[in-house]
């Protein structure tokens, strides 16, 4: 899975890498995200799903909330993304769920969740084609994060238009991620269903 041979580099640092390539659909590149962060596991999860605070570090989002949880690892949940000029706002709908390897290592299948809710008027909602998050404990408290994912963004968005934008608004995001999660009030609380690396 390490393989990046197939893979372009956007940008990278010592902690964060973004990488890119062409996809089997028209207009869109699949992403490959990469982060070491200082981090608890159970941290990491929390952060991601405190949905309030979700806009302070997804780059260009207006909101995102829970729209239901059928278990403590398993929910649906909207975002909602600033329209940009020329781009209309934009909104995607996720069904996420997360367990524990053997390793420690947690993974996170987020897949499509459309059918869940009724489209806003006014906004294109985009389309989940792949989307998985696998953080890796390196230390007591540090983590690697990796996000693969692919996003149809729909209403014939060329590729050339996109393509910036979404590297760039990864890149944000992760350093976003970088700089909140570790000073997180999550980072206190313990989660039963998750081991930490001792």
């Amino acid at each position: 899975a390490n393989d990046l041979s197939s893979w372009n580099i956007w940008k990278k640092n010592s902690e964060l890498s973004v990488f890119y390539r062409a996809s089997q659909y028209h207009d869109v590149i699949e992403i490959k995200a990469q982060a070491e962060v200082n981090s608890s596991l159970a941290g990491f999860i929390y952060f991601i799903e405190d949905f309030k605070q979700v806009s302070h570090w997804l780059d260009n989002v207006k909101s995102a909330k829970c729209i239901s949880k059928s278990s403590s690892n398993e929910i649906v949940f909207i975002t909602r993304f600033k329209g940009l000029w020329p781009i209309s706002a934009r909104e995607i709908v996720a069904h996420s769920r997360y367990w524990q390897n053997e390793d420690l290592s947690i993974e996170i299948a987020v897949t499509d969740a459309s059918n869940a809710i009724e489209k806003t008027q006014d906004v294109i909602r985009m389309h989940i084609l792949s989307a998985h998050w696998t953080i890796v404990p390196m230390a007591a408290n540090r983590i690697a994060i990796t996000y693969q994912f692919m996003v149809d963004p729909k209403g014939n968005m060329p590729l050339w238009l996109t393509k910036p934008m979404t590297l760039n608004g990864i890149w944000t995001t992760l350093h976003n991620i970088q700089s909140q999660l570790p000073q997180s009030k999550w980072q206190q609380q313990v989660n039963d269903d998750i081991q930490e690396i001792q």
